[in-house]
């Protein structure tokens, strides 16, 4: 009897030990740790409150998780000691804390109180470190330490200890039976409900957990940190060790089902509301397993894990991986296929060999693609083409030819010897499949349609979204083709036509999509965020995702393939495969309002605030707890009050910063990755009104805005008096400048010079010269009298003035000067007009002062009028003495009569230019050889194209 129990606990054992090692299948566990934001990664102790949060007990504080971030505290956050080494969530929602000292202390509505700010833990006085807490039905609280109880009720603390029993073993949990607490001491039971404890028979109220004592003999050698039971939730018992945790039997109790986290030192373990497993460790932070479904081959011993393609040949499962090796899984045992001595006959040999393409083809062969070899395994061996380029994809012809698409082109390819016969696309493919009697040919650029005589189509052009990277076909039984696009999701065609586009807003994870695999009517999808499994029977089209959250190794989907309910996913991290019927779709979303601050300041969580009007700034903080969703959590929400319409977001932080005055109900609802909504919460916020939007502050304020209103325009009525007065005096002074001007021009000098001459002609008896003389001098004054009583003047009217006077000064001077006046084709001249009487007094001041004195006579002057940008000029050139050589001569001669025509000219185009929208200018320049002798003088007076007065604002 006692060999068969040796050999029966020899079996158990070897059978414990092997566990989770053979084929190097292994559960795929979420990894949390200090760089993820826990506090410590030595892990003493977990639970979970009644909100959903998780607790863990660390070295370095304590950790709060949501599913997504951590929230930490420490001593500074009212913790008596950073080292935590037990924890305890109670019916309240208060989470009690045992730190590594003889002190306890609990987290109650975003406080921790403990022995110097709460009253009732004032009155505790431990012996030593406790070790364990629980909670009676009533509410009471029992702390258990090496030496004793201390059970606290709401207004006083009871103690048991050495001076009542003598303690070897001491075990505590609520009553059996309702009330109280049944404490075990030594081998005597009893019941403590209230002061008064009872001694009953411990086969009434029963001890610890009962094990079969072949499983007892087995733990006694595991060196057990502790065991964790979790009734009411899957009825697991976990047995924790240095080596990884034990899963027990708890129908029998007499033998071990799993083994997980061997090689970690496991301090205790407990399942979440949403049947997550929870591992603490000692210096390895924290793991979760999510499913127990998934599970996952590796080959650590291998040069890589990565899965890039999948296929099934005869029950047997082909994954492609690196250097050119095939895995065949047999659902037992493994076996490789190696094509890498091949490959090294490859123009790509230095490339890792991925075999990213499989596929059984109509002669039963394995056909694979790697990158630069295309190879054909059949029972008497393999078949290869070596000069080929990187292998993208490849799909089979019903005459049983292969379109192969590689890094370089798209080819015909004779399936018996993998010959190539043509050459379909030219450039480089991404994807390929014949579909439709054409050939789909994908791109970095989109997709094509190539005809078998070779006619292209680029589908980009007529539909956006398919000039995104293509990368995989899958064609499904009702004549369906999908293609997954790097971008824009899976795109659905028919006939050459894009019949629908299912993207995230349809519900798939992310539109990086990476495979496709089609089975009945579900679509499975490969992404960069997940496993997509999409019902294409329905519209809109129900999506299933799976991800880290439940089970998978890596959220990156290389490639799959489903084999009835099994599904096959290869991904960097290597093969994996669940059974989709055992996957449990049961998840809770737990929402919970954090922190509300009101002016930058938290303030305690409660239903309804008042809020002061100078600080109306609100900030909401709130979380989604589920942790099947690994943090994909979406949250809607409105202000009722400020807008009715439902808004979203994917951040847990809400911030308004000036609300108006009013009553408004906040309103939020979280929505996990599965779609489970959460309870709502609604807050009720009102914002006082200022004084100055009370009634007789307005009335006020309007009283005083009207009389503000009035001085302002009395005032802008006396500034607009003020302009026109000011205009008018500019307009009174420009008149009589322009008076001035008129007597500066005909000059009584000029006059007494021009009779003289007259009577010159007459003593000379020559009457013809005087009776033409006096005929223009007369027409000349006429025409000057007449332009005075004009603003402007055309240019061919100033033309026909500026010769009659300078013909007038010709005969005068006898005939010592010349002239030329010349206009530009381009300015038409009756139409064109310029101030009156502006040129004339710089064409008497070139002959009175530059050619007047010049020797040997010779003296010309050219007037030009020129078209220029935006605008037109008038230049006057003489080819005087220049104005040095005249300013010396008015020194030495006395000037009989002193000409003030410029001047006033120059001072009547200043008055002008404020009133002008666009102004005159003048710019002299004397002009000199390379002797730097004087040459003569060029005026250049520049005028716009009309004369327009600046608007008199009103």
């Amino acid at each position: 009897m006692t060999f068969k129990r040796f050999i029966g606990t020899f079996i158990l054992i070897t059978g414990l030990l092997t566990v989770g090692t053979s084929y190097a299948q292994e559960y795929n566990f979420i990894h949390y740790d200090v760089k993820d934001g826990l506090a410590g990664s030595t892990v003493y102790d977990l639970c979970q409150d009644k909100d959903g949060f998780i607790w863990f007990a660390t070295e370095a504080g304590i950790s709060r998780f949501d599913g997504t971030r951590f929230k930490n505290f420490t001593t500074t956050d009212g913790l008596p000691e950073t080292e935590i080494l037990k924890l305890f969530s109670d019916s309240k929602g208060r989470i009690w804390m045992a730190p590594f000292k003889n002190n306890i202390c609990y987290y109650y509505r975003g406080k921790i109180y403990n022995q110097e700010n709460d009253p009732i833990l004032k009155k505790i006085v431990l012996s030593s470190v406790v070790t364990n807490i629980q909670e009676s039905e009533e509410h009471h609280i029992a702390l258990k330490t090496d030496v004793d109880i201390t059970i606290i009720e709401p207004d006083t603390v009871i103690k048991i200890g050495r001076n009542r029993f003598e303690l070897n073993q001491l075990f505590i949990r609520p009553g059996p039976f309702g009330k109280g607490f049944q404490i075990n001491i030594n081998d005597s039971c009893f019941i403590m409900a209230g002061r008064s404890m009872k001694n009953v028979p411990c086969s009434t109220v029963g001890g610890s957990l009962h094990f079969n004592e072949r499983l007892h003999k087995v733990r006694s050698t595991l060196k057990i940190t502790a065991e964790d039971f979790t009734p009411g939730i899957d009825n697991l018992l976990f047995s924790n060790t240095y080596d990884g945790s034990w899963m027990v039997d708890t129908t029998t109790f007499d033998r071990y089902e799993e083994r997980f986290l061997k090689g970690k030192q496991i301090s205790h373990a407990f399942v979440d509301k949403e049947k997550n497993i929870w591992f603490a460790t000692l210096g390895g932070g924290v793991y979760k397993l999510a499913s127990r479904e998934f599970k996952t081959f590796y080959f650590k011993k291998n040069i890589t894990s990565e899965i890039f393609s999948l296929e099934k040949i005869n029950d047997k499962i082909y994954a492609g991986t690196g250097f050119g090796r095939v895995y065949i899984w047999n659902g037992s045992t493994f076996d490789t296929l190696n094509a890498n001595k091949e490959f090294e006959k490859s123009i790509n040999y230095n490339s890792t060999n991925r075999v990213v393409c499989l596929k059984k083809i109509q002669d039963g062969s394995l056909l694979m693609g790697s990158d630069g070899l295309l190879v054909k395994n059949t029972p008497a061996g393999k078949i290869f083409t070596p000069r080929l380029y990187a292998i993208k994809s490849f799909d089979e012809l019903e005459n049983g030819l292969l379109v192969v698409g590689t890094a370089r082109r798209t080819m015909l390819v004779e399936p018996r010897y993998l010959v190539v016969q043509d050459t379909v696309w030219p450039y480089r493919s991404t994807g390929v499949c014949f579909y439709n009697n054409s050939y789909y040919i994908g791109t970095v650029n989109g997709l094509y349609i190539v005809t078998k005589d070779k006619k292209v189509r680029f589908l980009g052009d007529d539909y956006p979204p398919l000039r995104q990277r293509i990368s995989y076909f899958a064609k499904s039984p009702d004549g369906r083709l999908w293609i997954a696009t790097y971008g824009a999701g899976v795109i659905c065609m028919k006939d050459d036509k894009v019949i629908n586009n299912i993207t995230t807003r349809e519900g798939i994870s992310s539109n990086i999509c990476r495979t496709l695999f089609v089975n009945n009517n579900y679509l499975w999808v490969g992404t960069d965020k997940g496993l997509n499994k999409v019902n294409i029977s329905q519209t809109p089209y129900p999506v299933t995702i799976y991800s880290t959250s439940d089970g998978l190794p890596s959220d990156i989907i290389n490639t799959l393939y489903v084999d009835g309910t099994t599904i096959y996913v290869g991904s960097p991290a290597g093969l994996t495969y669940f059974d989709e019927t055992k996957v449990t779709n049961y998840s809770k979303c737990n929402l919970r309002i954090l922190d509300i601050s009101i002016g930058n300041k938290s303030q305690p969580l409660q239903e309804s605030y008042r809020i002061h009007y100078r600080e109306n700034s609100l900030k909401i903080s709130f979380t989604g707890i589920s942790f099947n969703s690994g943090g994909n959590v979406s949250y809607r929400y409105r202000l009722k009050g400020l807008t009715n319409i439902w808004d979203s977001t994917g951040q847990n932080v809400l911030e308004y910063p000036s609300i108006p005055p009013g009553n408004y109900e906040f309103e939020l609802i979280a929505v996990n990755k599965k779609g489970i909504i959460s309870n709502p919460a609604k807050i009720s916020f009102m914002v006082e009104a200022p004084f100055w939007q009370t009634l007789p502050f307005q009335v006020s304020i309007i009283a005083v805005a009207i009389l503000i209103t009035w001085i302002l325009v009395a005032w802008r009525f006396s500034i607009l008096r003020k302009k026109e007065q000011e205009r008018s005096s500019i307009q009174q002074k420009l008149n009589e400048l322009e008076q001035m001007a008129l007597r500066a021009q005909m000059n009584p000098h000029f006059i007494f010079n021009c009779l003289n001459s007259i009577q010159n002609f007459i003593i000379t008896n020559d009457l013809e010269a005087t009776n033409w003389y006096l005929t223009e001098f007369a027409h000349l004054i006429r025409q000057t009298l007449d332009n005075s009583e004009k603003s402007t003047i055309s240019i061919t009217n100033e033309i026909k003035y500026l010769k009659r006077y300078l013909e007038l000064e010709m005969m005068r001077f006898g005939h010592s000067f010349e002239y030329n006046i010349e206009a530009d084709p381009e300015l038409d001249c009756d139409v064109v007009s310029i101030p009156t009487m502006i040129l004339q007094p710089y064409i008497e001041n070139s002959i009175r002062h530059g050619i007047r004195y010049k020797e040997n006579g010779g003296g010309r002057i050219d007037i030009k009028f020129q078209k220029s940008e935006g605008g037109f000029i008038c230049i006057i050139q003489d080819n005087g003495i220049g104005r040095k050589k005249a300013n010396e001569f008015k020194s030495r001669v006395r000037v009989e009569y002193q000409s003030k025509g410029m001047s006033l000219t120059a001072e009547r185009i200043n008055i002008l230019n404020r009133q002008l929208i666009e102004p005159i200018t003048i710019e002299i320049n004397d002009l000199i050889n390379e002797n730097e002798k004087a040459l003569g003088t060029r005026i250049i007076i520049r005028f716009p194209y009309s004369i327009n007065l600046k608007p008199v604002k009103k």
